[in-house]
C-alpha cells in the first residue's frame, strides 16, 4: 500500500531532489556516463567553466579517501565513484565484480534496517559482490547524478551498467533473494576463496607470471591479503632462489600487518619456505659430499646432520632431508642429560616443523613424518 512504502521509504531533502545539469547527462538505465564525467573532475586541477555540467560537482579533494572493511566500501569522495564502482564493476571477481550500492543517510530510519543488513549479506558471499556505501549527505552530487530521490535507494551496478534497483526496504528473504541474484552474476560465492585456489594451482603448475599475477591482485582484498602475500613469497622463490630478499620483505609485511592470520595453513607454508631457503645461506660452506664424509667417519656430528639436511632442503630433496633430522632426534632425544644432544634434539624438530609447514598439511610426505616422529617420541 501507499502507506507501507511511505514508511519503507523516506523522502530527501529538495537540495538534494533538484534536477542539475550533471543529472541531465546520464540516462536512466545505465551508469556509464559517469564515468567519464567524474574521471575527468578527478583528472583535472583547473575550474570547470560557469554553467557546464562538470561546475555542478564541487571540486575533488584528496583529505578523504574511500573506507573499506573487506567487502564494504564506504565511499567519502566523489573521485573514489569511478574506480570503486564503475571499474570495479567491468572486473572479475574478486577484484572487481558487481557492486551494490547503497545510497543512504543517518537521519534515514528504515536506512539503519537495511544497511547493516546488505552488508551482512555481502560479507557472506566472500569476495563475490561489494558494497558501496553513499552517505548522501556527504556526497550529494553523486545522489543528484543517479536521480536518487527516495531513501534508502539501492542500486546493482554490472560491466558499468545499471542492471537492478529498488527503494525502500525489504523483507529479509527478499533482501537474500536480490543479493543471491547479484551473486549469481559474479558466477557464485566465495570467488575469493576460488580465486587463491586457481592462483595455488597455477604456482603448482609452474606458470609462475600468471601466479604471481593473481596473488598480486588478491592483495587489494583484505579478507585474502595474507594469503596473497604469501603466495607472492612462494612465487618469488619458485622462480629465482635469489629472489630470497623480497621474498623475506613479504614475510616482513605478514608479520607487521597480518599477525592476526600468521597461523593459516598457508601463509605457515610460505613463511616456513622462507626461514627454509634462509637456513640454507648460514652452514659452514662445506658441499654435500663433505659432509656426508664427515658423518661417515662420525655419524654423532649432529650440526653437520642438520647442516646436510638444509642442503637437501635446498634441493628439493625433502624426503632425504626429513630421514636426516628424524635420525637426529632418534639419537638424541632420550639423552636429556647432555646438552649438546638435547640442543641437537631441539634444532632438528624446530627444522622438521618448518619442514612439515612448507610441505602443507596435506602433503602425504608431511603426514608419514609426522607419523614417523610420533613414534619415536612416543616409543
Amino acid at each position: 500500500s501507499a502507506d507501507d512504502a511511505e514508511s519503507k521509504t523516506m523522502r530527501m531533502p529538495s537540495f538534494l531532489r533538484a534536477r542539475t545539469p550533471a543529472a541531465m547527462l546520464l540516462c536512466r538505465r545505465t551508469l556509464q556516463p559517469l564515468q567519464p564525467l567524474l574521471h575527468r573532475r578527478a583528472m583535472s586541477s583547473a575550474p570547470p567553466p560557469p554553467g557546464s555540467a562538470m561546475s555542478t560537482l564541487p571540486a575533488m579533494s584528496s583529505s578523504k579517501a574511500a573506507t573499506s572493511t573487506g567487502s564494504v566500501i564506504e565511499i567519502t569522495n566523489p573521485a573514489d565513484f569511478e574506480p570503486l564502482v564503475m571499474a570495479a564493476s567491468s572486473q572479475n571477481p574478486p577484484v572487481g565484480g558487481p557492486v551494490i550500492v547503497d545510497f543512504y543517510a543517518d537521519w534515514c530510519e528504515p536506512c539503519k534496517e537495511l544497511t547493516p543488513a546488505l552488508e551482512k549479506l555481502v560479507v557472506a558471499a566472500q569476495g563475490a559482490v561489494r558494497l558501496a556505501k553513499v552517505n548522501v549527505d556527504n556526497l550529494p552530487e553523486i545522489a543528484s547524478a543517479l536521480q536518487v530521490k527516495e531513501l534508502p535507494t539501492v542500486m546493482v551496478v554490472h560491466k558499468g551498467k545499471l542492471v537492478e534497483s529498488f527503494k525502500g526496504g525489504l523483507p529479509p528473504e527478499k533482501l537474500k533473494e536480490f543479493v543471491d541474484r547479484v551473486v549469481a552474476l559474479a558466477g557464485g560465492p566465495a570467488s575469493g576463496k576460488r580465486a587463491l585456489e586457481e592462483a595455488a594451482i597455477l604456482l603448482g603448475e609452474g606458470k609462475l607470471p600468471e601466479a604471481t599475477q593473481a596473488y598480486a591482485d588478491l592483495t587489494a582484498l583484505p579478507e585474502h591479503a595474507a594469503s596473497a602475500t604469501a603466495g607472492l613469497a612462494m612465487c618469488a622463490l619458485a622462480e629465482d632462489p635469489a629472489n630470497l630478499p623480497m621474498a623475506n620483505e613479504m614475510v616482513a609485511v605478514l608479520h607487521k600487518k597480518h599477525a592476526a592470520e600468521l597461523q593459516q595453513a598457508d601463509v605457515r607454508k610460505a613463511i616456513s619456505k622462507v626461514e627454509l631457503a634462509q637456513s640454507g645461506d648460514e652452514g659452514s660452506g662445506a658441499t654435500l659430499e663433505e659432509l656426508r664424509a664427515q658423518l661417515e667417519e662420525e655419524p654423532l656430528r649432529h650440526a653437520a646432520r642438520l647442516e646436510l639436511a638444509q642442503m637437501l632442503i635446498q634441493r628439493d630433496e625433502s624426503e632425504a632431508a626429513m630421514n636426516e633430522l628424524l635420525l637426529i632426534i632418534r639419537k638424541t632425544v632420550r639423552k636429556k642429560d647432555d646438552a649438546e644432544a638435547a640442543q641437537a634434539a631441539t634444532d632438528a624438530k624446530e627444522y622438521l616443523f618448518k619442514v612439515f609447514d612448507a610441505l602443507g598439511m596435506d602433503d602425504p610426505l608431511a603426514k608419514g613424518g609426522r607419523r614417523r616422529l610420533a613414534n619415536i617420541l612416543l616409543v
